[in-house]
């Protein structure tokens, strides 16, 4: 399977980062996977950590070298990641549960499947056109539906930041997941977090992605996205791939048919840094912290 994958995340106007973003592989399999933790929960970041370790553990596990079901991969990940999460809350006593968004992507076969909940998106492009968008769980995305609002007007919406789903919290997350689609040679799959897709149109990103090779594209992209935000603007992650040649050259960019057998890449950063040293301060934090993804693996049937 040919491919090229590139991932970035800056911390952009806040005091600090709480997306996560990362992608594992096997000769034969890619999983993308992207959270943003909600801001207005506590420790939003540890949401965000523990979706993407929990969606990438299970991959580690399942991928063989692909997976035998994508679709129940998808789920089983993001369900695992919400019991983390809320075994995560009850050890700490914590009243609210963290929260967070998630969108996932698994691409083996020549075909993509994705799942996501909340507002971090994912777009299909072809090397002419947007073939696909994942749709927010949000109140400006019901406005859009309803026709109140265009879609110019949904970057711009006051209410733009109210979310109605989530991984993590009272109520088991409303997992939207696609079936799986055929890519074809060229076409861009590109996961994003809230911000960087309010500040730039999908003709834009399409526009980029035809001029550049993908890191330069994304590179690009974040730094539009970041200097429109300005000094206030939300943290900005990026996960995309390119399927297929990639029809320019870069030493830096990662060659799917060079990855090896199998690996592992990520912009976590560990339960005990400083940015989050309030979540888990120890080795024995960090330890529980596994113990409790292992915990929701095996609930799905997964052997750790």
């Amino acid at each position: 399977m040919k491919y090229v994958v590139y991932q970035a995340s800056r911390r952009g106007g806040r005091a600090s980062n709480e997306d996560r973003v990362a992608y594992a592989y096997t000769s034969d399999s890619l999983l993308m996977v992207l959270a943003d933790g909600m801001g207005g929960h506590s420790q939003g970041e540890v949401a965000s950590q523990l979706t993407v370790q929990t969606l990438s553990q299970l991959f580690k596990e399942r991928a063989q070298p692909t997976l035998p079901d994508m679709r129940a991969f998808l789920l089983d990940g993001i369900y695992a990641a919400h019991d983390a999460i809320n075994d995560y809350a009850l050890r700490k006593r914590l009243a609210d549960p963290p929260r967070t968004t998630c969108v996932a992507c698994v691409v083996q076969r020549g075909m993509a499947c994705w799942a996501h909940v909340g507002d971090s998106r994912l777009y299909h492009f072809s090397r002419r056109a947007m073939l696909y968008r994942t749709r927010d769980h949000s109140a400006v995305q019901q406005l859009f539906d309803d026709g109140v609002i265009s879609e110019d007007e949904m970057s711009t919406h006051p209410d733009r930041n109210r979310l109605y789903n989530s991984v993590g919290g009272f109520m088991l997350p409303d997992i939207e997941l696609e079936q799986p689609v055929k890519l074809q040679d060229g076409d861009v799959l590109f996961l994003c977090t809230d911000g960087v897709w309010p500040e730039l149109t999908p003709d834009e990103m399409l526009s980029t992605l035809r001029a550049y090779p993908l890191e330069r594209a994304v590179k690009h992209m974040m730094d539009h996205a970041e200097f429109r935000a300005g000094q206030y603007g939300d943290n900005l992650s990026v996960v995309a791939m390119r399927f297929g040649e990639e029809r320019f050259t870069s030493e830096e960019l990662i060659l799917g048919e060079d990855l090896g057998l199998d690996g592992f890449t990520t912009q976590l950063k560990r339960l005990g840094s400083k940015e989050i040293k309030a979540a888990a301060s120890t080795d024995s934090e960090i330890d529980r912290a596994v113990a409790e993804i292992r915990a929701a693996l095996s609930k799905y049937g997964t052997k750790t």
